[in-house]
């Protein structure tokens, strides 16, 4: 039988100390003790535990904390909190906000066997892939179940252990940064910072000011001089996303910084060296940008040193339902703490759709059907899909088709509705209605040719 895995958290070295010297005593649990109850929490987001046994009161992050991050990270983990003098009634929020269990201070070493005993017993009564949860990987944190994505987490692994500059392209939606900083978090640097910066939601002589800083008196209103955010970033991870809308000159600029590794203050003469290593990320397609002379290519080669290509949920069915579980457990955890699962029906519609908006648009769907539904279970009904609710509401002709061609029917009938409400509102505008709906635009674009979407008034 495969040992018990045990994360102890307690900021008191002498009680960390007795508790785990208590557990050693048994042969089938594998005890990891920490005192930082920061560190504990990074090790509940890269690990998985089957058991956490977290004192409550412990500073700024309390056993609460431990309890709520674990719901997140490592669902299938039983909690238990111990409670001192004065707690007991936190304990028992705690049970109802998703812990195993509590214990009380004093106890023996009798009284926690039987506590664990009892988590081991409902862990047998557990089938064996409920135990531990695999979409999740451990190392990056990212969810995923489709090959395409497993390739991607094997990638991020091999780029994280050096300093190459990445660029990471996909569609709006698609966890561009959430793989930034998955190589940042594996890499060296993770002790340092990670900065990241929004190419196209500054206008340009801002946005200089706030990449490379300034000095005081450079401009009208510089009173102070005022280092940049590449500074900020020394010796870290500096991610910058859209930078497809990054401007001509600060694109000469940029080059020059990869180039020499130092950077000039706007008003200023004095040149300081950083280092930092550069994250680039697009939902444009930057080659045929190039081509066009919108960017420069030199620029492209010192970014596309590796490139990560994330393809659209649509493309990666297997990592739907994964992710739409993480997204019910996240915000579970930060609303009530009460776990909610999806009804087969529910899941069967989420399977269902196309998602233009990619994993941002699960999850803020995933978000509204979690608050709207009272129950502790999700059915279709509560899914707030437009235009398809409940496979009780489908026409006959769908529902008598072959599965993938009434699947293939449901999302063609219900891109069509939703695009030509939302360009009709636009008055025709595709960039519009693409910021609006959360979909790239070139692939707006093709929706429209494909179903011959007429939107004029």
């Amino acid at each position: 039988m495969n040992k018990i895995k045990v994360l102890l958290v307690d900021d008191e070295i002498e009680m960390l100390n007795s508790i785990e010297k208590i557990l050693s005593k048994r042969g089938d649990l594998k005890v990891q003790a920490e005192n930082d109850p920061e560190k504990a929490i990074k090790l509940i987001e890269r690990q998985k535990f089957n058991l956490i046994i977290t004192d409550l009161k412990m500073g700024n992050i309390s056993g609460m904390d431990v309890l709520k991050k674990a719901m997140l990270h490592s669902p299938e983990a039983k909690v238990i909190i111990i409670s001192g003098y004065g707690t007991i009634e936190a304990g028992v929020e705690a049970t109802k906000l998703g812990a195993f269990d509590f214990i009380e201070k004093p106890f023996t070493s009798k009284k926690l066997y039987d506590k664990i005993d009892l988590a081991i017993k409902e862990f047998d009564a557990l089938p064996a892939e409920t135990v531990s949860d695999n979409s999740i990987d451990e190392q990056t944190g990212i969810v995923s179940k489709s090959n395409q994505m497993k390739e991607i987490i094997s990638l991020v692994n091999k780029v994280s252990q050096g300093n190459m500059t990445v660029l990471i392209t996909g569609e709006s939606g698609t966890g561009k940064e959430l793989i930034a900083r998955a190589i940042h978090k594996l890499s060296s640097r993770s002790v340092n910072p990670f900065v990241p910066v929004n190419c196209g939601a500054l206008p340009e002589s801002l946005f200089e000011s706030e990449l490379f800083g300034h000095e005081k008196g450079a401009f009208t209103g510089a009173v102070r001089t005022k280092p940049g955010l590449l500074e900020f970033a020394n010796e870290g991870t500096f991610f910058f996303d859209e930078i497809g809308d990054m401007s001509p000159a600060l694109q000469v600029k940029l080059l020059r910084m990869l180039e020499e590794r130092k950077i000039r203050r706007v008003g200023g003469e004095r040149e300081i060296s950083i280092d930092v290593r550069i994250i680039a990320a697009t939902n444009q397609d930057i080659e045929n940008m190039v081509k066009e002379k919108k960017f420069r290519e030199d620029l492209y080669f010192r970014l596309n040193m590796m490139k990560i290509e994330i393809p659209p949920l649509r493309e990666r069915p297997d990592d739907i339902i994964p992710l739409a579980k993480y997204f019910l457990r996240e915000v579970c955890a930060q609303h009530d703490g009460k776990k909610k699962i999806f009804s087969e029906r529910a899941e069967e519609l989420l399977r269902s759709y196309s998602w233009p908006g990619n994993a941002r648009e699960l999850q803020n769907l995933v978000s509204r059907a979690s608050y709207l539904c009272t129950s502790t279970t999700i059915d279709s009904p509560d899914i707030p899909i437009p235009g398809v609710k409940d496979l009780s509401t489908l026409d006959n002709s769908i529902l008598e088709m072959p599965f993938k061609d009434a699947k293939n029917k449901i999302i063609e009938n219900f891109e069509v509705a939703y695009l030509t409400h939302y360009l009709k509102k636009n008055e025709g505008n595709v960039s519009k209605t693409a910021e609006e709906c959360g979909i790239d635009r070139r692939h707006l674009h093709r929706l429209i040719n494909n179903y011959n979407i007429v939107y004029e008034d």
